[in-house]
């Protein structure tokens, strides 16, 4: 007969199969972050990163004469931003124009730009493109650049570089110098995207802190030295013209793939493959920033920090999975099928690691529930002779290596989130960064859930096309200040 001890030993010998499958599987996952950790600090003590970070002055950015910018502001549904954006922006330099594409059927949009427009008319124009909204911001960046070329005819100027904003950006004072610095050496330049601090308590926004601090303190480094590709992040980047007259070109009059929902990642490979120098751009100098709030008030914001665009990123959990979800339908599903796996073992790497999020998060949160399953079994077998002769199972020597192994990785990981984050938004939050590493792969979860819907389910069973999913943005307010004493 079938009795309660048979069940238990069944389900302990099915837990620890599941922990052997799981857990090879999260060692297979993570090799590709122990090779970029240990490339980057072998590039850090031989001294390579700091020879390849940008090293100019505030003083020699400001000297310089400034090439004409246009900066382009892909825009669905923004009207509760966009104004505070371009009244905050649009002043960091009379030779910068901002071109913000607009959709005919979003007037709340227009107006916000419009009136922006009217109290800085020399630096902010409404681009108003050809198809109802929301298509993709590729199409809106394609509608941007035409309107462009038409700006140049009519004012006789010729823009040197086109630098990408989104609408909740704000944007550091020495950035468009920077770009004017070096855009005459390089075709494409990407600087640091930050969030900016938010509490410790906020888990959702935090987990963009950590992320971001890392990925743009460390991964970028390592990827542009071993591919020679930069990834685009979609803001605080500049083309040169030359960029921009070759990716039109080479895609008959286009610029960004309109189906792409992750232009800013496709065009960095394009780039590539044109023989186009693209670099990353480290340069560190005072952060201090004023944003107006209101008639007789001005947040000041100041941080040490290098020349980068700040942005509050989503601090609801939904918005934020569905951002992930975006992203992850743009570089996982599109990005396969359209650049394939690379010729080099470094593009295969790099590749794979820009694809494993689809699955990264649904394994990761399994593993959870496995390693509570476990702990639970250990309890039980404190209080129960029948559950501890069954959890004698979990004492299998291939399991207990793996079980090694993935807590050497897991403390690897929280100890190089936390190195990142520490540097810079302090050691508060730095100590933070290890819970939010569990949040994020519960995000990530979420995020892996809603893109595999969409991807299988919706656009290849139903044959529904894929769009741009809008995320609600917001500027800093007065809760910043507070956030970052």
């Amino acid at each position: 007969m079938f009795d309660l001890t048979d069940a238990t030993v069944a389900y302990v010998n099915a837990l620890v199969g599941l922990f052997l499958v799981f857990g090879v599987a999260i060692i297979l996952y993570s090799l590709d972050d122990v090779v970029v950790d240990v490339l980057y600090w072998a590039m850090r003590i031989s001294g390579t990163i700091r020879a390849e970070r940008s090293q100019l002055s505030e003083q020699a950015l400001l000297e310089q004469p400034q090439r004409p910018l246009a900066v382009m502001v892909p825009a669905w549904r923004e009207e509760a931003v966009i104004y505070e954006m371009l009244k905050t922006n649009a002043v960091h330099s009379a030779t910068t124009v901002f071109f913000v594409g607009a959709y005919p059927n979003d007037a709340a949009t227009q107006r916000e730009v419009l009136r922006a427009a009217a109290e800085r008319p020399e630096n902010i124009r409404l681009v108003i493109g050809p198809h109802d909204g929301p298509t993709t911001k590729a199409d809106c960046l394609n509608a941007i650049i035409a309107e462009i070329g038409e700006y140049e005819k009519t004012a006789n100027i010729k823009f040197e570089g086109f630098v990408l904003h989104d609408s909740e950006d704000v944007i550091h004072p020495l950035e468009f110098p920077l770009f004017s610095a070096l855009i005459a050496t390089f075709d494409f330049i990407q600087i640091p995207v930050y969030s900016f601090r938010r509490t410790l308590l906020q888990m959702t926004a935090g987990t963009y802190m950590d992320e971001f601090a890392e990925f743009h303190n460390k991964d970028l480094f390592v990827r542009q030295r071993l591919t020679g590709v930069v990834p685009c992040a979609g803001v605080a980047a500049c083309f040169s013209r030359r960029a921009i007259e070759a990716l039109k070109s080479w895609r008959r009059g286009e610029v960004f793939d309109p189906i792409a929902l992750t232009e800013d990642y496709d065009v960095a490979f394009a780039m590539k493959s044109l023989g186009l120098k693209a670099a990353f751009a480290l340069n560190e100098a005072p952060y201090t920033l004023d944003i107006p709030r209101g008639a007789d008030q001005v947040q000041r914001i100041a941080e040490p920090l290098a020349i980068a665009t700040r942005e509050n990123f989503p601090s609801d959990y939904r918005a934020a999975y569905r951002q992930r979800a975006r992203w992850l339908l743009g570089i996982g599903f599109q990005g396969a099928s359209k650049l394939g796996w690379g010729n080099t073992l470094t593009e295969k790497l790099f590749f794979l690691r820009d694809r494993k999020g689809i699955l990264s998060g649904i394994i990761a949160v399994v593993a959870y529930f496995l390693a509570f399953n476990a702990i639970a079994i250990l309890v039980l077998g404190t209080l129960s002779e029948e559950w501890r002769i069954a959890g004698y199972a979990m004492l299998d020597p291939t399991l207990r290596v793996v079980f090694f192994v993935n807590i050497l990785l897991l403390i690897n990981r929280l100890v190089q989130r936390m190195i990142f984050t520490r540097s810079i938004y302090g050691f508060g939050q730095g100590l933070m960064a290890a819970p939010r590493v569990v949040f994020s792969n519960l995000i990530n979860f979420s995020a892996g859930l809603r893109a595999l819907y969409i991807f299988v389910w919706r656009h290849k069973a139903r044959g529904e096309p894929l769009s741009w999913d809008k995320t609600s943005h917001t500027i800093p307010n007065h809760n910043v200040e507070a956030a970052q004493t």
